[in-house]
């Protein structure tokens, strides 16, 4: 399976080791001996074979490590984990789970070094950027720019981020100087956007004619270069633009619906009937053209044809269950038509599925004021009163909203469904592909595990104990019945002073090796500096009779026995 690139377009708002096991101890300063288990990669896959790259990175630490070349081996394992954390990282975000992959990233960049992080941090700020999680997208994209400033792409997404957030004239600078570097098309297109959303419209209409001619005079082209006028606000260049795309070609996807969308923003009403001639030339193109129906329904509830609306809402709302305009719509339309039980049903799904309350200007509150009234009449008053006090808090935060900052068109009407609105988050990958993505993981994980444990031990074989300890933490994320961790997670976190850290892993270690002196009164000593003195009593027992070798710690045990025994008496006793 190989790594997956990740793609670097992007989409804009459009229609669309191990401890030696020794039994002695010496109080602080301590020593370890490491030893480094060596679990094959490949081996330790079920049946499909890991990514190649993957492996010879694997493959090539082990060799390196095993001759003794610590240094080299440390770098192949990091570049290893790197390479399969990304790999993870993307394949999630391709499976819709952005969270999920987002952790990844950062693990991955937790772990390679700066100078190599430049890909890395590209394909985070993409799938951010694309997941609206705009401040990393930005942050991403900057780090990467800090470092390489002739990196157009990066400026690229760091424009992109810079728009999504209205810092509009210093997306400008970082989107002139992506096409400085790159002059490619999408540089360029991004550009123009940055002006029209500085009202620029001069120098964007310039940049367009330099692109048709560059580019050349085809349909597509002019189909983007009215979706960036009407984004902008400007319905009425897009329509020159969608009608000189029909132009050139009438059966291009999505042209005819962008031009009735474009109606519909410059005339509202007047616009209905050449807005409806477009929407259904879009669905002679394609009878499932989400957005036609919607438009179409919303004109039909518009003009009061609600049975008409109905029927085109409803084949919208089966396109695309997942998308609360709809319902919100199809509830006004049910309380026109007076089926309240069917309007109730349709308001319920319109709050359930609404995720971000902001949508269209704080839609959903139209949505429970209505659901609102709808339960006073059907005396479920309690109910009634909840429902109007959400919509009342929405209502004020959309007019605390557009006080801070008015932007956006509104349809207006009763549940305007926005020309332009970007269709949801893709539907989560299907089950062939989720099988895949779990069926690598579970592959990779032993591997990244013991990634984590070999750095951890060369980390703890130079002292470099805190270092250790954050190593072998993570591989017990990935494998935590890796053999022999939990001995070196908390030896290691007890050399780096981290007690609290240490009695976990060392408690699980004792447990599953109870003869094992030294992992006991390391675990002794462990819960003394946390003041577990019961657990100290508990754990050193066993072997008291030989503590009296180790002065140091027989007399920590003595005094958990009174501390103990002073607690277990409710005194308050300190040592």
């Amino acid at each position: 399976m190989p790594v997956i690139p990740t793609t670097t377009d992007v989409p804009r708002s459009y229609c669309r080791v191990l401890f030696m096991r020794g039994l002695w101890l010496v109080l602080l300063p301590m020593m370890f001996c490491f030893a480094i288990c060596q679990p094959s990669f490949g081996q330790r896959a079920d049946k499909a074979t890991p990514a190649p790259d993957l492996q010879q990175m694997y493959d090539a630490a082990q060799r390196a490590q095993s001759a003794g070349n610590l240094t080299t081996a440390a770098g192949d394992y990091q570049s290893f984990l790197a390479g399969a954390l990304r790999h993870l990282a993307d394949d999630n975000v391709r499976a819709g789970d952005y969270p999920a992959g987002a952790k990844l990233y950062k693990e991955a960049l937790a772990v390679v070094p700066e100078s190599g992080a430049t890909e890395l941090r590209m394909a985070y700020a993409q799938a951010a950027l694309v997941a609206r999680d705009i401040p990393t997208a930005k942050a991403q994209a900057q780090a990467v720019v800090a470092a390489d400033s002739k990196n157009s792409t990066a400026r690229l997404i760091l424009g992109e981020a810079l728009l999504q957030t209205d810092e509009n004239e210093e997306a400008r600078k970082q989107l002139e100087a992506a096409v400085a570097l790159d002059p490619n098309y999408k540089n360029g297109l991004a550009l123009a956007t940055a002006y029209l959303a500085l009202s620029d419209t001069k120098n964007a209409s310039k940049l367009f004619n330099e692109m048709s001619t560059g580019f050349g005079n085809t349909a597509a082209i002019h189909l983007d270069f009215g979706r960036s006028y009407a984004e902008a606000g400007n319905p009425d260049l897009a329509i020159v633009e969608f009608k000189k795309s029909i132009a050139l070609n009438p059966r291009l996807p999505e042209v005819h619906y962008c031009l009735g969308a474009s109606y519909l923003l410059s005339q509202g009403q007047v616009g209905f009937p050449e807005a409806i001639k477009e929407f259904h030339r879009e669905l002679g193109l394609n009878p499932n053209d989400y957005f036609s129906l919607a438009q179409l329904g919303y004109i039909a509830f518009s003009e009061r044809h609600f049975t008409e609306a109905e029927q085109d809402l409803k084949r919208a709302a089966n396109l695309d269950p997942r998308n609360p305009d709809n319902p919100l719509l199809l509830g006004q339309v049910y309380l026109q038509l007076n089926r309240p039980a069917d309007a109730e049903l349709a308001l319920r799904q319109a709050i359930a599925l609404t995720t971000d309350l902001s949508r269209n200007h704080y839609q959903v509150q139209r949505a429970h004021y209505l659901l609102g009234r709808l339960l006073v009449q059907t005396r479920h008053l309690d109910e009634a009163k909840q429902e109007m006090q959400v919509s009342a808090s929405l209502l004020k935060q959309n007019m605390q909203r557009d006080q801070a900052k008015l932007k956006g068109t509104s349809m207006g009407g009763a549940a305007s469904i926005a020309p332009f609105q970007p269709l949801p988050d893709p539907a989560p990958m299907d089950s062939k592909a989720r099988t895949a993505l779990n069926a690598f993981t579970t592959r990779a994980a032993p591997a990244i595990a013991d990634s984590y444990n070999n750095l951890g031990a060369m980390a703890a074989g130079a002292s470099e104990f805190a270092t250790a300890t954050g190593y072998f933490a993570k591989a017990a994320k990935w494998n935590p019945a890796l053999e022999g961790l939990d001995y070196n997670w908390g030896r290691a976190a007890f050399s780096a002073q981290f007690y609290a850290q240490a009695v976990p892993p060392l408690s699980r270690y004792l447990a599953a090796h109870p003869r094992e002196d030294g992992a006991r009164r390391v675990l002794g000593i462990s819960y003394f500096r946390v003041k577990d003195y019961a657990a100290v009593v508990r754990t050193l027992a066993p072997i008291a009779p030989s503590l009296s070798s180790t002065p140091q710690l027989a007399d920590m045990y003595a005094q958990s026995l009174t501390l103990a025994h002073s607690e277990k008496k409710g005194a308050n006793v300190q040592p």
